[in-house]
């Protein structure tokens, strides 16, 4: 661009305005691939880049030369177009700081492991679900299985254990539970959560059920997309979890009665695939919005901690719990200045009697509990 502009120019002149702003560009861009629009129409995102960038580097020129003259304009226009092949063809790494060493050792390890890992899981789901109580002949049992997909932020794992003890006490499934929980620090204390082990899971489960009477939580939780759910454990090779892949591990349960809860962004993509007049459908946020809360260091996601710990256990209905909920995250989301997830409830009508039928069992062992 400094040579097309003249033979004397000098291009620190140009450099000098180039770097104070691109640090402002990257991340106006890196803020803007969060936004709802840009994610709805990406080509008119992308239009509307190239023109700012354009703009930019019209006023970068002049900050370098004063007068803008039209061969290194063009030129810059040129540069700005051809960048994202461009970069693409040479596939530069533009990380500043690589440890390739380390991570190529890391890989190694979790490779030789997963074969006995894998080997491990159908035996650690037979004993997981050999320990899990069956309901009393006669009456409804609930059962609950809880998914924590994402083993590198262990906010997933403790939710999903909170989930436990909260429906436990609520329903009555603390002998009725089983876990699949990722963890990059712990692969020993849990089945892996993995498509694969939840529909074992469901499978095996569903031999210790009256499948026709009794009703299955399920609670996920992990990171979520578009696409579904991500599962990951480490460099293991664990497929992902999408909306037809859960459908099809209840299916083939042959589960009929179902309360699902995904606690996850974009969790509103399984509403349609899992509606049935038998189930009962919670998501965190709808299909084109993120949820907030997934740091490490917390407890619970923001959907956990307004669902499971502060509206749940003081409701009367799941409905209640879910409007409690969706109040308190809206709220909050308000407070922090964020898009609003709008978390999602679906009760088929066959599972709204159901659901009365459980919480009325519910209230009695409550009663029960307080007169003892």
């Amino acid at each position: 661009m400094a040579r097309a502009n003249s033979r004397a120019a000098d291009s620190r002149s140009l450099l000098v305005p180039l770097l104070a702003v691109a640090p402002f560009v990257l991340i106006l861009f890196w803020l803007a691939l969060d936004l709802a629009p840009v994610q709805r129409r990406p080509l008119a995102a992308a239009a509307v880049a190239v023109v700012y960038l354009a703009l930019l580097a019209w006023r970068v020129l002049g900050a370098a030369y004063g007068v803008v003259r039209a061969r290194p304009l063009i030129t810059a226009l040129v540069l700005i177009a051809a960048a994202p092949w461009v970069f693409g063809l040479l596939n530069l790494d533009t990380r500043l700081w690589v440890t390739e060493a380390s991570g190529q050792a890391e890989e190694t390890d979790d490779n030789g492991q997963a074969e006995s890992l894998f080997y491990d899981q159908p035996s650690r789901i037979a004993a997981a679900v050999a320990r899990v109580r069956a309901s009393q002949p006669g009456k409804t049992g609930v059962y609950f299985v809880g998914f924590a997909g994402d083993g590198e932020q262990g906010v997933f794992r403790r939710e999903v254990q909170f989930a436990a003890e909260v429906f436990g006490t609520r329903y009555g499934t603390q002998q009725r539970s089983v876990l699949l929980i990722n963890d990059v620090e712990d692969r020993d204390s849990w089945p892996l959560a993995s498509v694969a082990g939840l529909t074992q899971t469901l499978r095996v489960l569903a031999s210790r059920m009256n499948t026709e009477e009794d009703v299955l939580v399920l609670f996920v939780t992990s990171h979520g997309s578009e696409d579904g759910l991500e599962v990951s454990n480490g460099s293991l090779p664990l497929a992902q979890l999408g909306p037809g892949e859960l459908r099809e591990a209840l299916d083939a349960s042959g589960i009929r009665w179902r309360l699902l809860v995904v606690s996850a962004c974009y969790a509103g993509v399984f509403l349609d695939e899992l509606k049935s007049d038998t189930t009962a459908v919670v998501t965190a946020a709808d299909a084109e919005h993120s949820s907030f809360g997934c740091e490490s260091d917390r407890e619970l996601t923001w959907f956990g901690e307004a669902f499971l710990k502060d509206s749940l256990p003081g409701s009367a209905s799941l409905t209640a719990a879910y409007q409690k909920a969706a109040g308190l995250i809206a709220q909050r989301e308000t407070a922090a200045h964020e898009i609003h997830s709008n978390p999602q409830l679906y009760v088929g009508p066959l599972m709204a009697k159901k659901l009365a039928e459980v919480e009325s069992v519910a209230r009695e062992r409550a009663s029960f509990t307080v007169q003892r």
